[in-house]
């Protein structure tokens, strides 16, 4: 190996292993990587130091494609470098070989970080959580209102099919990374579905563009060899040799070190994730009120009496209601005023009385509030109650989910067919 390519596996292994810590570990749901991070002193340092920038540090959106990623990416790049330099400048004085042990560590951090951190993102698909379902704010929120990011978030949760069947790639390529005979296989499996979620993420502007940029580069690294293999067999239609992954530890001894580690990790995964995942599930999925899901135009609305015309300027008037519409947020009920500001609310109901009970959702005010509902002939309602010390009257016209053209047919085999 020469002085370049030592540099090179120093220089990435010191880069991805500082990149990995701690913010890294999301399928550790036990750790707060806050709790031992010794990042945010030294990063908002050398981002004032060097870049001239300011910094928050109780609003640095860690994760978020934000200036302290960018930051500690770029402080990260500094240290990896040096310390690599230095590390070769050791090595050439000890001269001691031991590039390959040390690329199979790297190696093995790899398959297990890209794997586990996959696993979670994928089974996050496959249970519609890390896109919920299509929902009543999605409908109603005009194409051109969107962000890019939640263009794409409405996209990804129009379609259970798809989102699933996104997630499932995201599982299985990673449970192949997990052992060193299907590495090959996963990596390259998901290249190509790592290659697809980084350019969704930067045509879209999503912000976890750099994490998705990351994942996808340890695993183009993961796999260099096998892109020699490729391009030989492919393109030069050369015969090749299989890839071999080698163990961490070897001999009797290594191979119980790596049953016992691996089942334990195992176990730990499996029942971790079974647990967050439940936990999740039921934050976002059960709903006890799912057919009051729906947006309600105020058609009439009576305040003390008095009738408030629409005018699309008046902070008294209520324009919307709508129950139940972010569909990672259950049992909630969201009220929009003319003049563009939103209150929401937990609620409950009481079917038998007609009631509707509310509460401050973010709890800044816990006082409770009821509104007694009547449902009328072509989905028109009338809510009435004391909210806020005032006396409201409403009529309103409600559309659910199968109201609106988006989400009124599902996949149609034969278009025609009536």
């Amino acid at each position: 190996m020469t002085t370049i390519q030592k540099l090179i596996l120093r220089f990435v292994f010191l880069y991805f292993l500082l990149y990995i810590y701690p913010y890294g570990f999301e399928y550790i749901k036990e750790i707060d990587p806050n709790n031992f991070s010794f990042w945010k002193g030294i990063t908002i340092k050398f981002g004032e130091v060097f870049l001239g920038w300011e910094y928050n540090p109780d609003m640095l959106l860690n994760g978020f494609d934000s200036k302290y990623d960018f930051t500690r990416f770029l402080l990260i790049a500094v240290i990896s470098m040096i310390g690599a330099i230095i590390w070769v400048i050791i090595d050439s004085k000890i001269k001691k070989e031991y590039n390959i042990k040390l690329n199979i560590l790297l190696q093995t951090i790899l398959r297990y970080h890209i794997g586990l951190t996959l696993i979670l993102y994928g089974l996050s698909k496959v249970f519609l959580l890390q896109f919920g379902t299509m929902d009543i704010d999605s409908l109603e929120t005009p194409i051109g209102e969107h962000n890019g990011m939640n263009f794409v978030w409405a996209f990804m949760s129009y379609s259970k099919f798809y989102g699933i069947t996104a997630g499932l790639i995201e599982v299985v390529g990673g449970l192949l990374l997990l052992f060193r005979r299907t590495t090959s296989l996963g990596a390259f499996w998901l290249l190509i579905a790592m290659t697809n979620v980084v350019l969704m993420d930067i045509g879209y502007d999503v912000i976890v563009k750099m994490f998705a940029i990351h994942l996808l580069l340890m695993i183009v690294f993961l796999m260099r060899d096998d892109l020699r293999r490729l391009y030989d067999f492919f393109l030069r239609n050369n015969p090749t040799t299989a890839a071999t992954y080698m163990p961490l530890f070897e001999g009797r001894k290594g191979k119980k070190i790596r049953n016992i580690t691996k089942g334990a990790l195992l176990l730990y995964v499996f029942i971790s994730f079974s647990l967050d995942m439940t936990e999740r599930i039921e934050q976002q999925h059960i709903n006890h009120y799912e057919n009051f899901t729906s947006s309600h135009e105020i058609e009439l609305f009576i305040k003390n009496g008095d009738t408030i015309p629409k005018n699309k300027l008046n902070g008294n008037r209520w324009n919307k209601i709508r129950i139940n519409d972010l569909s990672y947020l259950p049992e909630t009920l969201m009220i929009l005023k003319e003049d563009n500001t939103t209150q929401r609310y937990k609620f409950t109901a009481d079917t038998l009385t007609k009631k509707l009970h509310l509460t401050d959702f973010y709890g800044d005010d816990q006082t409770p509030y009821e509104l007694t509902y009547k449902a009328l002939e072509n989905k028109v309602y009338i809510y009435e109650g004391i909210f806020k010390g005032d006396s409201l009257w409403m009529r309103t016209r409600a559309k659910s989910i199968s109201d609106y053209r988006l989400t009124r047919n599902g996949i149609r085999w034969i278009r025609d067919l009536e």
